[in-house]
């Protein structure tokens, strides 16, 4: 019995623990995501205002790169908050399942002997 909720307890903080690291990865992706914007706006807008003969082709790739950073990061922003929040593809769970049984049954042989 003491086996089982030692069990649960290990899968609840490790569960904790995911959310929280979701939960950083969230804030640093805002946090830096942000300041890439901003500056990388206030770069362009340099450019423009600074520079009479600028090939609008190279603005376009400029403002293509600044949004790009945070919308790749946020596709896997996005994914990470799927596996955390208990989005699992069905192989996935039995596999973490098995391995779960299979390091609690060596953690009764290890106690018992």
């Amino acid at each position: 019995m003491a086996t089982k909720s030692l069990a649960a307890y290990k899968r609840a903080e490790k569960k904790v623990k995911n959310i929280k690291g979701f939960y950083k990865h969230l804030t640093i992706y805002l946090i830096v995501n942000a300041v890439v914007v901003i500056e990388g706006l206030k770069g362009i807008n340099f450019l423009e205002l600074n520079t009479s003969d600028i090939d609008p082709n190279f603005v376009e790739w400029l403002v293509w790169n600044v949004f790009s950073v945070p919308l790749l990061w946020g596709i896997g922003l996005f994914i990470h908050g799927l596996r955390v929040f208990s989005f699992r593809i069905p192989m996935v769970q039995q596999w973490e399942d098995e391995q779960i049984r299979k390091m609690i049954e060596k953690e009764e042989i290890r106690n018992n002997n």
